[in-house]
């Protein structure tokens, strides 16, 4: 008990020092966790259970669904394919094609289609409110919750309004970050009013062996037609989406490691100038009786607790962070939430703690192995 009232002493000595080692710290744990988040977003995405049996027949030669443009009429065509179990055309309309943090994604879906193909959960509201309106709109739940919606609210973007009939959770991550909304609707409603015309088809193969099989069907049957195709599983389609969001990924965690380094150098340089400074304070201690084993000791508990408080302000913070503002960056369309696990928070504080350790461990061992003599003459 006395040593632990002697640690936090040690670091009240200088609070100037402390809580800017604190604060940094701090910083550099809610950096980690906002990436990691990121790539937990995105596995979440790309691992999407049902993504081997489903096909994506976008506009060959297009990656961006604002200039992917294919007939509706390809639906019956492809639906009567061998292979083929259901077909749902989509039209999309969003606000930028690359990589965004503040993507707004309008799916224009058949509603009854939408609802039983897609596995939607309506957690709010009432699905026959939606199929019975023809403005009105699902929103995912994460969606939802970023832009504060609730059932009966309107939204309106780039001339398109709809009234909120009901939130809606999703198998599929990324979909929960979209609003649905009926397919005339959309293909009639502000710049994007092409009738008859949609963004891609989703479509559900019986076999997932023969997936690669129907693709190939798909792309020769309107390899000759005014709109090509180009076909690929949905996992592939989510991988060339997201590209741009992997390559910020890689970088961010660049920044991370760096955060990690923060982390050493802030808790390792407030470690040994408080040392530096008690020098002749740790010397009359040994005199006193303590061990050299013992004053060590308290020299890796401040490095430990140094670190520990500042993970837990940088924990916290990443929690009120990710409460509040339901981050999510898209691409293509395709929305990724920022996904936090407790898992996730238990690895950073103990990654922050063993970085304290780290950092703590040389001057512990200077503090231990000095000589009494030589400590009291500052030498």
């Amino acid at each position: 008990m006395k040593d632990a009232r002697l640690v936090a002493a040690n670091l009240r000595r200088r609070p100037g020092r402390t809580v800017l080692a604190l604060l940094g710290i701090a910083c550099a744990l809610l950096m980690i966790v906002l990436v990691e988040a990121l790539g937990s977003g995105l596995d979440a995405v790309l691992s999407q259970a049902d993504a081997a049996r489903t096909l994506i027949v976008y506009r060959a030669h297009r990656y961006c669904p604002q200039t992917s443009s294919l007939p509706e009429r390809y639906g019956a065509r492809i639906a009567a394919l061998p292979g083929v179990e259901s077909v749902l055309p989509v039209k999309i309309f969003l606000n930028n094609c690359r990589a965004s943090l503040d993507v707004v994604a309008f799916q224009g879906v058949p509603a009854d289609a939408a609802l039983a193909l897609r596995g939607v959960h309506v957690v709010d509201g009432d699905a026959q409110g939606f199929a019975a309106r023809d403005d009105a709109a699902l929103v995912g739940a994460s969606f939802a919750a970023r832009k504060r919606l609730s059932v009966g609210d309107r939204f309106r973007f780039g001339g398109i309004d709809v009234d909120v009939a009901g939130i809606f959770h999703d198998p599929s991550p990324a979909r929960e970050g979209v609003i649905l909304t009926h397919l005339d609707y959309l293909q009639r409603s502000g710049p994007v009013s092409r009738p008859g015309e949609v963004t891609e088809f989703e479509v559900r193969v019986a076999d997932p062996a023969r997936a690669r099989e129907v693709a190939d069907a798909i792309d020769a049957q309107f390899a000759r037609d005014e709109a090509p195709t180009a076909t690929r599983p949905e996992s592939q389609f989510l991988q060339g989406a997201t590209r741009d969001l992997r390559e910020l990924l890689r970088f961010a965690r660049g920044l991370g490691l760096a955060c990690g380094l923060v982390v050493l150098a802030l808790v390792a340089n407030t470690v040994v100038m408080s040392v530096h400074e008690r020098s002749a304070e740790l010397a009359m201690l040994r005199t006193l009786g303590f061990t050299g084993r013992r004053l060590g000791a308290q020299v890796l508990a401040e490095g430990l607790l140094l670190a520990g408080a500042g993970a837990l302000l940088g924990l916290v913070a990443a929690k009120v962070v990710l409460s509040l503002t339901h981050l999510t960056l898209g691409a293509e369309g395709v929305p990724v939430s920022l996904l936090a696990s407790p898992a996730l928070f238990v690895e950073a504080a103990a990654f922050a703690l063993a970085t304290g350790a780290v950092a703590a461990l040389v001057p512990a061992l200077l503090s231990a192995r000095r000589p009494v003599a030589a400590a009291l003459k500052g030498a």
